[in-house]
């Protein structure tokens, strides 16, 4: 027994006397949950294990208060606490204990109202905290709702038990009594060993090189993980707490059977089979193929151990990269091979395979994985004792440890699929969501294996397969042009202000007309040819852009011409101002038609690198400029600042100011204007995050508008501090399209997809190009003029309202930054590089 009297520490108040305690070492597992409950006090109350037999028939008091301590005094954890000695946490155990058995008489009420009092009480006991270092963390209240009907309620720390032990417990109280009743005596004797000569063999156990070994195996295992983008309700920093929730659904008895025969055909068990289902559920309401999650283990290493009370249960991580373009069949070889991993390594602490894996830790996350599933191996039976039954009652409280935790239990012939989740970030409509989704990917996958898992649940309710932006802007007519919507205009009805000159719409015009002058005599004109120019933001860019519209060519971004077309560029020192090179000799042209409503704006392949969807028209940029002029409240009174960062300019950018403002500025990308009061300020993300840092202030009144793939959280909160109005958007396909996304800043902080402007027509879709139901992932698309889906770059979620969350980059395409970049390109600059190989 300890000998002196120790001080706390952090988080333990008052120096406490542990003098009359025996002070032993904690097990990794209890010295890393007392950690977490200091450092999140509130977590402590979720800790709490609590469950409850009901018991039938005469029972006697007396007898079950003495079999109750009778099983403390045989097991050394009821009666042991943790608290800080000499700066680590240790276990505290009292040489003896009694504990007080209450009873409440709810005998006067109707059967369901004392059922009910029972559910309420376990909820109050579960609410109550223990103080950590003060043992035994055990307390019981019986509930006499009958002469011959009670209920016992027993709340145990999760600090000195698991799972396992309150079947141990339960076993034990029901043979002490058993004893008491027919003995005279409990008869439970001494366990050959005791929690804590458990924990100083499996330290030796893992000492040296098998530790070594176990610690190489996991971190090789998990390295590149990442947090489930989860489709919480509430902010993660804001709503998670320990109050939870629970849903149900159930398989039959049919379904399981054949859910039974699928995992023998697999190689694997219905175990692997049943996570199988619920790791592609994760991956479809995520879009991550890459799905981390973790499992309960008995983590009882050695006979002795398994009738003994104590926190022994450890966790296992198990990661599976699904092959969302495979079959079903296909991710169950994957997760089998994947549980028979971690298994075989399932010796490895969980607290110290945290501290191996030096993960950022965040507070409103659990370490490694965020949701757990579990399938006891055997439920919980009646037990027969003299003069009485003793039967498990279900609680329906329950404590949210995880985001979410699926456990499989038996029901009759079939399963029982019981969902625990946190009430602090989920609906219950969201949670019954995930649970009949999982369902629906095990059905769905027993009529069809080889369906691939990107495209699950087939039997779910697809959402209408294009969600349209809002009614044409009114005012604007069908089928027109920019050049005619310019020409509407009066000559000084818009200012245009570069480094290179400063120009009215009138003058522009002129600029525009002598270049296409040129450009005709060159014999550049007409759809067939490419005319490209250098990127650059200004009076020069404008010009060339109204004069290849002019001419009916088509115009692109690039430093040179390519085999079949022109290139164009400023250049004071040539005659008229005009550097024209081409490749092929053209005739000169006399005369040529304008660009019409049908005649690509811009090619193809300088819209989508990879070929997909048609050539945006004329009449497709008119209308894009437009719906952003409508969507921002662009007036002609109204000014607009474009701030340059270096990449190529989107031209609704460039030519909706032209359009439908009075001014457009052009910056330089070193500094950054002041610009007028009032003005629109348009800028990539990068751009923005640049001119802030920089310490650059918006003009007063200024609404800032930022469009781009990547939207992160900080940049939003940057912009929103400025205290001026913010508008986000998300681009759309290609440099002459409208973003597919622009709204007003939100509470959904950019996360949440604003409505598309007028005329945009988008759909979020699965791998087999199908509309994805409410609550999965898919590819965001819009509407091409051919009316093809043309993915934008984004991955999706379909809210349950209608809307859509952005979760992240889609097929092909990577975050870096505040840009997304293709994968492949990523994959071509690190192949050769010395230590990186691809994944496997």
């Amino acid at each position: 027994m300890s000998s002196s009297s120790y001080a706390g520490g952090v988080g333990s108040g008052e120096s406490r006397d542990y003098s009359d305690y025996f002070v032993l070492p904690a097990a990794p597992a209890q010295r890393s949950l007392w950690f977490v409950c200091q450092l999140n006090p509130s977590s402590n109350a979720a800790y709490n294990v609590v469950s409850a037999v009901r018991l039938t028939g005469e029972l006697d008091v007396v007898l079950l208060q003495q079999a109750v301590n009778a099983v403390v005094a045989r097991h050394e954890s009821l009666r042991t606490g943790v608290g800080l000695v000499d700066g680590d946490p240790h276990q505290l155990v009292l040489p003896e204990a009694l504990v007080s058995l209450p009873v409440v008489d709810c005998a006067g009420l109707p059967p369901g109202a004392a059922e009910a009092r029972v559910q309420t009480l376990a909820r109050e006991q579960a609410a109550v905290p223990f103080a950590l270092d003060a043992p035994p963390l055990l307390r019981l209240v019986l509930v006499r709702e009958a002469p011959d009907r009670h209920t016992l309620i027993v709340t145990i720390h999760h600090l000195v038990c698991d799972s396992w032990s309150m079947d141990v417990f339960y076993g034990d109280l029901a043979d002490a009594y058993r004893g008491l009743r027919e003995h005279g005596e409990a008869g439970l004797g001494e366990p050959a060993v005791q929690y804590a000569d458990y924990v100083g063999w499996l330290e030796e156990q893992l000492a040296g090189e098998r530790m070594e070994r176990m610690i190489a195996h996991w971190q090789a295992a998990l390295s590149g993980t990442a947090p489930l983008e989860l489709p919480v309700d509430r902010p993660r920093e804001l709503g998670r707490g320990g109050d939870g929730g629970r849903v149900e659904a159930r398989l039959d008895g049919v379904t399981t059977a054949a859910l039974e025969e699928l995992a023998k055909r697999s190689g694997g068990t219905l175990f692997m089979v049943l996570l199988t289902g619920f790791m592609a559920t994760l991956a479809r309401v995520t879009g991550q193929e890459d799905v981390v999650v973790g499992t309960p283990v008995a983590g009882r290493h050695h006979p002795d151990a398994e009738r003994l009370v104590g926190f022994f249960a450890n966790t296992l991580v198990l990661r599976a990269r699904l092959p969302l373009l495979g079959g079903f069949g296909t991710a169950a070889e994957v997760v089998r091979d994947a549980c028979l991993s971690a298994f075989s390594h399932d010796r490895m602490p969980f607290d110290r395979l945290v501290q191996e894996m030096r993960q950022t830790r965040a507070l409103e996350r659990n370490p490694l994985f965020d949701v757990m599933f579990s399938m006891p191996n055997t439920p919980a039976a009646e037990v027969r004792l003299p003069g009485l039954t003793m039967a498990p009652v279900e609680l329906t409280r329950t404590a949210a440890k995880f985001d979410l935790w699926l456990t499989v239990l038996p029901d009759g012939d079939g399963l029982r699929l019981q969902l625990d989740y946190d009430r602090g970030l989920y609906d219950e409509a969201t949670a019954a969501r995930i649970v009949e989704l999982h369902r629906l990917v095990l059905a769905d996958a027993l009529r069809d294996p080889a369906v691939p898992v990107g495209a699950l649940p087939l039997a779910a309710d697809p959402a209408p397969a294009r969600t349209a932006g809002g009614q044409d802007p009114a005012g604007v007519p069908a089928r027109v042009t920019v050049a005619e919507l310019l020409a509407e205009r009066g000559a000084d009805s818009m200012v245009l202000s570069s480094a290179d000159a400063v120009l009215t719409l009138g003058e522009l015009r002129e600029w525009a007309a002598d270049l296409a002058g040129r450009l005709r005599a060159e014999g550049i004109a007409g759809p067939d040819v490419r005319v490209t120019t250098p990127p650059v933001p200004s009076a020069a860019l404008v010009a060339v852009l109204l004069a290849v519209f002019e001419v009916g060519a088509v115009p692109a971004y690039g430093q040179r011409h390519d085999r079949a077309g022109a290139f164009v560029r400023r250049a004071e020192q040539e005659d008229g101002g005009w550097l024209i090179t081409t490749g092929p000799r053209f005739d000169p042209v006399e005369d040529t038609a304008a660009s019409g409503p049908d005649a690509p704006a811009w090619s193809a392949q300088d819209t989508d690198p990879e070929g997909a969807g048609a050539a945006l028209s004329h009449g497709a940029l008119a209308a894009a400029l437009a719906a952003v002029a409508d969507r921002l409240g662009v007036t002609p009174e109204d000014d607009v600042l474009l701030l340059d960062g270096g990449a190529p300019p989107s031209l609704v950018d460039l030519l909706m100011p032209l359009a439908h403002a009075r001014s457009l500025m052009l910056s330089g990308v070193q500094l950054a204007p002041a610009g007028p009061p009032g003005a629109f300020v348009l800028a990539d993300p990068p751009t923005w995050r640049r001119v802030l840092t920089e310490g650059w202030e918006p003009p007063p009144g200024a609404r800032l508008v930022c469009v781009g793939e990547v939207l992160a959280p900080d940049l939003v909160d940057m912009l929103a501090r400025t205290g001026r109005t913010v508008f986000l958007g998300r681009p759309g396909p290609g440099a002459t399209a409208a973003p597919a996304a622009l709204a007003p800043l939100d509470e959904g902080r950019g996360r949440r997809l604003g409505p598309a402007p007028a005329g945009v027509v988008r759909s979020v879709l699965d791998v087999l190009g199908r509309p994805v139901s409410a609550g999965l992932v898919g590819e965001l698309s819009v509407a091409d003029g051919t009316g093809a889906a043309v993915p934008v770059g984004l991955r999706c979620r379909l809210a349950r309202d209608g809307a859509l969350d952005v979760v992240g980059p889609g097929e092909g395409r990577l975050f870096a930054g505040d840009r997304a970049v293709p994968a492949a390109a990523v994959e071509r600059v690190l192949t050769g590089s010395r230590g990186w190989r691809p994944r496997r």
